[in-house]
């Protein structure tokens, strides 16, 4: 009964926080249109047409992701996103529990609730506001992870099915070559622990015939192990958040961090462990982890979801021996009180968590709400009620949302896709011409631009206002239009302004299939 509850819960906590705080995913828009071609024309998408820069063949890695989005979108509406988001960390969160509960721990029971629920609030805020691929690659890693530690318990036939799953990962998000990654520490671990590891070689192999299966052949492996090893540092979240700008961010996961690091530090002291009887594919993994949560915001999960599992038993063994002093130093050893106490204990955690998940849940009209500082929603609202039709140059993380939105009237310079789709350097030019670096106006002389949507904290924004070539002809609190001088109209319609119209227009999109 308990362990029923206990999976209840997890999923009830996942998806009630879920429908807290919803506002769209920068990448979101992308993906509802890649979904939307595949579902209705029954074909992926090969090469772009939302974009008037210079492209390449569009290797969408998450095609398989945004399948799954357009269908939520157009059968549940925003509650289908937001439902599907708090089922993907539901799953990810219950194959962390399962793999707890194979590795046997001896200190405590494999589902206790409090520390599954730090776990997810832990990782919230890198899961993203609404569902993101990413969630997808933290479902399969810990899917992956469970049946690696089961094959450990001798149970290798399971192994079989990594290379099924990774045709399954590899289709749904590039971040299937974590699961590749994992495969290796595996085979060197147990090597290092002096046991058989050929089945896990034999599987790697599996698993990298299996990327060959694909809806771009070759050249979509080739893709893969570009975008693994190429370097992102204009981007935000494959930044380190240990860098200065960053060091006041992302508390929760630096104390948990920290807090595990102690933690397995500790362990080892205090049972003597040495290099002989230490495991050494559980050390690779954390050491692995640690090391790309450190480098990289984005492979925070890893980290938490990966290292918060395999020393499960790590911390309940120190906790447990420090809650034992404690009734020791107090003389608390009568067994009757002891049990009260932790079903009390037990029943307060389970009545919080439940009483602050349940309530969203039952909320009727869900909305994943855009704020006026997210995007641009007015500027946008702008340039299509005057029907300001042509090339918009804006930044990266709008374009996304600004093609959604304004296709087919308006073509975009770039948006988050990226290497799928773009040339790295034209990320460069576009941050150059915001931030006014180098050869800032390479962009405007390379395309034809006929309007801009410019954040107003770019220094290109003043530069703008003072130019004989542009003139601002809508502006509000985070955006600006522009359009060059010569095309300025006499009169403009102006937006609306209340928050009711931008969220139930959310999803509503010109784009036809």
């Amino acid at each position: 009964m308990k362990k029923i509850l206990f999976i209840a819960t997890l999923f009830i906590l996942c998806i009630g926080l879920c429908c807290l705080n919803c506002y769209p995913d920068n990448d979101l828009w992308a993906r509802l249109i890649a979904g939307a071609h595949i579902v209705e024309k029954l074909s992926v998408l090969k090469y772009d047409f939302l974009s008037y820069t210079k492209t390449h063949p569009w290797y969408d890695h998450e095609w398989g992701a945004s399948v799954f989005f357009y269908l939520a979108l157009k059968y549940f509406g925003h509650s289908g996103l937001i439902i599907l988001k708090g089922l993907l960390a539901g799953i990810t969160l219950f194959f962390c529990y399962k793999t707890v509960e194979i590795r046997k721990p001896q200190s405590t029971i494999p589902y206790n609730i409090a520390y599954f629920a730090i776990m997810f609030l832990v990782a919230y805020k890198n899961l993203g506001p609404t569902t993101r691929c990413l969630l997808f690659t933290c479902v399969f890693f810990s899917i992956f992870l469970y049946i690696l530690e089961l094959s450990r318990t001798g149970k290798k036939k399971q192994l079989f099915l990594l290379p099924f799953l990774m045709i399954i990962w590899s289709n749904i998000h590039g971040g299937c070559m974590s699961g590749i990654g994992l495969i290796g520490l595996y085979i060197v671990g147990e090597f290092l622990n002096k046991k058989s590891f050929k089945e896990y070689i034999y599987t790697l192999l599996g698993c990298l015939g299996a990327l060959f299966i694909n809806p771009y052949g070759f050249e979509y492996v080739k893709f893969l192990f570009f975008a693994t090893t190429m370097k992102r540092e204009m981007i935000t979240e494959w930044r380190s958040s240990f860098i200065a700008k960053n060091m006041g961010l992302f508390i929760r996961y630096k104390l948990y961090l920290i807090s595990m690091i102690f933690i397995q530090v500790a362990y080892l002291i205090k049972n003597k462990i040495n290099y002989e009887k230490l495991d050494k594919t559980k050390l690779l993994i954390i050491l692995a982890m640690t090391y790309l949560s450190v480098t990289h915001i984005r492979h925070h999960t890893f980290f938490i979801f990966a290292v918060g599992t395999l020393l499960y038993d790590e911390f309940y063994s120190l906790f447990n021996s420090l809650i034992a002093k404690i009734q020791d130093k107090f003389n608390i050893k009568n067994e009757d009180n002891i049990k009260t106490f932790i079903l009390a204990k037990e029943v307060i955690i389970y009545f919080i968590l439940l009483i602050i998940s349940i309530p969203p849940i039952l909320e009727k009209d869900k909305l994943i709400e855009i704020t006026s500082t997210k995007y641009p929603r007015y500027a946008v609202e702008f340039v299509k009620i005057n029907e300001l039709k042509g090339n918009l140059l804006t930044s990266f993380n709008w374009g996304s949302y600004i093609a959604y939105k304004l296709y087919p009237h308006n073509l975009i310079s770039m948006d988050g896709r990226y290497e799928e789709v773009y040339d790295p350097s034209l990320l460069v030019d576009i941050n150059n011409f915001n931030m006014i670096k180098n050869n800032w106006d390479k962009i405007l002389k390379e395309y034809k631009t006929d309007i801009m949507i410019i954040d107003a904290e770019y220094p290109i924004f003043d530069k703008l206002l003072n130019s004989k070539d542009w003139t601002l002809v809508f502006e509000n609190n985070i955006a600006g239009v522009f359009v060059p001088t010569e095309k300025v109209k006499d009169k403009y319609i102006y937006p609306r302004t209340d928050d009711e119209y931008y969220n139930i227009t959310l999803f509503n999109t010109d784009i036809k299939f």
